[in-house]
């Protein structure tokens, strides 16, 4: 098990942003290569290389309106996001430093992600694919190593296993192949071909809200195994934005959320602070963000707006601002809401300030990432 550092939460899984791009690639992986001790065993970060196949003038697969780079960078941009969480969660999981062979839509030939992921060296690599076929009956999930009884066929099995739970496509097994990047790299390395764009129902699997979120959670989970370490999701921190508007009181709302925003096992509690006391207020949210000028304050959701039901301020009052708002934003409630895992809900509390010539107060936005 790693010595956890702690690190600030990062702000939110986040799909695009600009880290070095690298990648490992090896000379043959004998039957007993990669049996030295584990990163996890030594209890240090374990270092993994996401390579997101294709790319650039090379767009892999392609079918029913899917095209294979785009899915790959996707999910490697979110592996990579879920890492790097897990690292700063001092809660469980594990502790990893990650390198990307690619971060946007480049060319990257084979030798030069092998030449990059050598000299880094990497603990563990880990490329992304989806697959095509001729025939649109092709369909399901496998994933390769070079060779069996490595432990790079240890880490092939467990991704596999995670990626049959999180889709539940035909299970194509664990395999042996000779691509370069599972040959030429000096690290255990597995490569992930998780569903058949060419299949219309793999696809439409592929391409419903959330499901490169899952993938790369599947990658994740199975990343952990291999480490001996549980499946564990870590929780992006949820982040507030705009700007709240000060009370007749002169007390600033402050609006947070604690717990998990789980579609399984969400127990999110969202909040505002420094209400003014014994008032009405709801609190509404959305798909969008905004910051338009509203009632003497800003209005920080956009788009359609949804409104919770009424709850009360208490407080000590009559008028102070002792006041706090509460609404369980829980796993029922976020599947009520028809919210897919990998979008963003934003929201923002508003309240009775009968002092205020508007008589309404207004706190700041909170926004947070929905997890399956």
């Amino acid at each position: 098990m790693h010595s956890k550092k702690l690190l600030s939460p990062l702000r939110k899984i986040t799909l695009i942003s600009t880290l070095a791009a690298a990648f490992w690639v090896s000379m043959g992986e004998a039957p007993d290569a990669g049996a030295a001790a584990s990163p996890a065993a030594r209890g240090t970060a374990v270092r993994v290389v996401i390579d997101p196949g294709h790319g650039g003038s090379d767009p892999g697969a392609t079918g029913n309106g899917l095209t294979e780079k785009v899915l790959n960078l996707e999910v490697g941009l979110l592996l990579r996001d879920l890492l790097l969480l897990d690292t700063a969660d001092p809660s469980g999981g594990g502790q990893w430093e990650v390198l990307m062979t690619r971060t946007t839509d480049q060319t990257i030939s084979l030798s030069g992600r092998v030449a990059i992921a050598n000299n880094w060296p990497a603990d563990r690599y880990i490329s992304i694919h989806h697959n095509a076929f001729s025939s649109s009956a092709a369909r399901g999930t496998e994933t390769f190593s070079f060779a069996n009884g490595t432990t790079s066929a240890m880490v092939r099995d467990q991704i596999q296993d995670e990626l049959i739970n999180a889709h539940g496509l035909v299970n194509r097994g664990s395999k042996t192949a000779n691509f370069h990047v599972l040959r030429e790299t000096s690290m255990p390395a597995a490569l992930s071909e998780t569903g058949f764009l060419t299949s219309p129902i793999d696809s439409a699997v592929l391409s419903a809200p959330g499901a490169s979120l899952k993938t790369a959670i599947a990658h994740l989970y199975g990343l952990q195994r291999s480490e001996g370490i549980a499946p564990y999701l870590p929780s992006p921190a949820p982040v507030t934005y705009c700007t709240p508007k000060v009370t007749s009181l002169g007390c600033v709302p402050s609006i947070g959320a604690t717990g998990s925003a789980s579609l399984s096992t969400g127990d999110m509690e969202i909040f505002c602070d420094q209400v003014v006391s014994q008032q009405f207020g709801l609190m509404i949210w959305s798909r969008s963000e905004a910051s338009v000028s509203f009632f003497g304050g800003t209005l920080c959701v956009g788009g359609s707006l949804v409104r919770t039901p009424v709850t009360f301020s208490a407080g000590f009052g009559p008028m102070d601002c002792s006041g706090r708002l509460s609404f369980d934003a829980d796993a029922a409630f976020l599947q009520a809401s028809g919210l897919a895992a990998g979008e963003e809900m934003f929201a923002q509390w508003w309240f009775r300030d009968p002092g205020s010539p508007e008589g309404i107060g207004l706190s700041d936005g909170v926004r947070f990432t929905v997890l399956p």
